[in-house]
């Protein structure tokens, strides 16, 4: 899809036709911080000028950017994030719909924290637009992220309508596509425009249905961005980079890097050999001259460097071997990692380069940096609201276009597995130290809950509170 300076003009127009005014504030941060997950901007690949001669550098790197985003999505989506609800039929929606969530969606949250927002919205296809319901209907959850979201209408409640871009097939043939989310009549429509990939010009396949009527009032999209304010602009419903504190941590990584890889390629080792040390013979050259081939030299260009052969006795061979400068480089590299994790939340000591130390327990991270718990609390509050939204907004379309006979306000629990923080072991051995000591049936029905799957009736049954004392009569 064509951008224009991050924004998708042709789209905007047509938006703009329909009443409608994007919120496209955010593209050029957005666009700054893809450079910097990608690893590709202009620090990382300039020029230097030699002379009169320019040539282009590439800077290696770390991909610090990437590995903060990632890390916070495998803290927050994996295997173990659980969806339930005590509602049966809404329990149905979850487990045709959301399986598999955590980790089918781990990819998509990394990079929507490294944007700073990205979206889930619904889509439904099987559906005609007599306004009958289907119960086959094909509901999908499709992910947009950075310059693909295009708020419509927001407040301090939340984004309300919304439009999305996306490159999509449609009888054998790509399009770009614009799929607004809004309000009509009280309930969701969503309204698709495809355009030609080249021209742009919009393009009308009888396959797509235009106007397509949720007849749901819940909202139809869920916007999914990190806690991490947004300095940017006041009233604004996308989000920051989760590592838009860090830039300089993250130069500062790869800088550190560069001057590790720099060390390593000019501290091999260097030969100088006395000219009568090499063995050279005589080889016609390609236009019949003679040539000189020197027999030590190929593959170890690098290091091996002849010299006019000095006084009697000279050293005919020396070897140099530069310093590589291994402890200081290491230092450099922990430092701009210990910078990264800092300024992005994850506490000073979360991540180390050094051989010597190595990898801290659950127990020690957690004692360490209880800036990582209360970094991770946030988060998962502002992602537990959005896929609470986006499942009602799942069982509204499933209730009004597939028949379905939910609830879609039924209750919602997400559970997220903190044991990648906290060392469950040690919080075992402390509930058992407490009941030890205290022994009241209370601990003991608790601890069989939370450990051991009891339910609270099961385990009311099994421990008991103590018989009341018996009555002596008088």
């Amino acid at each position: 899809m064509a951008k224009g300076n991050g924004v998708y003009s042709y789209m905007v127009d047509w938006l703009g036709e329909l009443g409608y005014a994007p919120d496209t504030r955010m593209a050029g941060a957005i666009a700054e911080w893809e450079g910097w997950y990608a690893a590709r901007n202009a620090w990382y690949d300039y020029t230097v000028q030699r002379g009169q001669e320019t040539f282009p550098v590439h800077r290696e790197s770390l991909h610090p950017a990437a590995a903060v985003a990632e890390e916070w999505s495998n803290l927050l989506m994996n295997e173990r994030l659980d969806i339930t609800s005590p509602d049966e039929e809404m329990a149905g929606v979850i487990g045709r719909h959301f399986a598999g969530f955590g980790v089918g969606q781990a990819e998509f949250v990394a990079r929507s924290f490294a944007l700073g927002t990205g979206a889930w919205a619904i889509s439904a296809g099987g559906v005609s637009g007599d306004g009958l319901a289907n119960p086959h209907a094909d509901i999908r959850i499709a992910g947009y992220t950075g310059g693909q979201v295009m708020p419509l209408t927001w407040s301090a409640d939340g984004c309300t309508q919304c439009a999305f871009a996306s490159r999509v097939e449609v009888g054998g043939k790509d399009y770009d596509q614009c799929q607004a989310h809004v309000l009509v009549g009280g309930t969701y429509h969503i309204l698709t425009q495809l355009f030609d990939t080249k021209g742009h010009r919009r393009t009308y396949p009888d396959e797509v249905l235009p106007d397509l009527d949720t007849k749901s009032p819940l909202p139809t999209f869920a916007i999914v961005r990190p806690s991490t304010p947004n300095t940017l602009f006041e009233s604004c419903a996308m989000g920051a980079s989760v590592f838009a504190k860090g830039i300089s941590a993250i130069k500062a990584t790869d800088e550190a890097l560069t001057s590790f890889l720099t060390h390593m390629r000019v501290g091999r080792p260097k030969m100088f050999v006395a000219d009568t040390m090499v063995a050279k013979r005589k080889v016609k050259a390609p236009d019949g001259t003679d040539k000189t081939v020197y027999d030590a030299f190929g593959e170890a260009d690098d290091i091996v460097y002849r010299v006019p052969p000095g006084e009697e006795g000279a050293k005919q061979m020396d070897v140099i071997q530069p310093s590589l400068c291994v402890a200081e480089n290491e230092e450099a590299v922990s430092a701009g990692l210990k910078m990264l994790a800092l300024t992005c939340g994850l506490g000073d000591n979360y991540w180390s380069w050094d051989g010597k130390a190595g990898l801290k327990t659950a127990t020690e991270v957690v004692s360490d940096s209880s800036m990582l718990v209360r970094s991770l609390r946030k988060h998962q509050n502002a992602l537990e609201r959005s896929v609470v939204r986006l499942v009602r907004g799942v069982a509204g379309v499933c209730r009004h276009l597939c028949g379905t006979p939910v609830d879609p306000c039924a209750e919602v629990r997400i559970d997220f597995d903190d044991s990648i923080i906290t060392d469950v072991n040690t919080d075992k051995n402390m509930a058992l130290a407490e009941i030890s000591i205290l022994g009241v049936p209370a601990l003991i029905r608790r601890y069989l809950v939370q450990y051991h799957d009891f339910t609270e009736e099961e385990a009311a049954e099994a421990v008991p509170d103590e018989a009341a004392a018996a009555d002596p009569g008088y």
